[in-house]
Parts: structure tokens; C-alpha cells; sequence
């Protein structure tokens, strides 16, 4: 069961991250920059839980990581798109 979780988590995790941010203005000049501000915002809003044990997270633990990364990620991308970038899917 543990394995399976494991391998769901990496899953989604991968899916979060593929791929890329281009300005609707078509200058990326700023790209590096407010990318790196987006995160900032978003981790400040959701820092990321660390589980009691670091080994292995208990089912409810589980459930909250992967609610604390979709918020992450939502926080990151209404930032992004914000500031004028549309998300391109690889």
C-alpha cells in the first residue's frame, strides 16, 4: 500500500511540473524574475508540511502534503498568470 502512494505521489508530483511559462507580450525578459517571485509568494503561503516521522507520512499526513502542494501550485500559477504568462503544457 505504501508503494502505491509513493508511486501516486511521484506521479502527481511530475504532472505539476511539465511545462513551460511565455509572456503574453512575447518578452521573457522578466521571466527569471517573477518566476522566482511567484514561488516566493507561494511558499510563503504554503511553507509545506513536514511529517512528525520523515521516513514515512501516516494516511492523514499523506492528505495534507498533497493538499498543502495543489495549493502551492495554485498560488504559483494565479501568480504567473497574473503577471501576464500563459502556462504552455509540454
Amino acid at each position: 500500500m505504501k508503494k502505491n502512494l509513493i508511486i501516486i505521489f511521484l506521479i502527481l508530483l511530475t504532472s505539476c511540473v511539465s511545462g513551460s511559462y511565455t509572456s503574453r507580450s512575447g518578452d521573457n525578459s522578466n521571466l527569471g524574475y517573477d518566476t522566482t517571485y511567484c514561488k516566493s509568494l507561494a511558499r510563503s503561503r504554503h511553507p509545506g508540511y513536514i511529517c512528525k516521522n520523515p521516513l514515512m507520512c501516516t494516511m492523514e499526513e499523506v492528505n495534507i502534503v498533497l493538499n498543502d502542494l495543489t495549493q502551492y501550485q495554485a498560488v504559483f500559477q494565479n501568480c504567473m498568470l497574473s503577471r501576464d504568462y500563459n502556462f504552455l503544457p509540454n
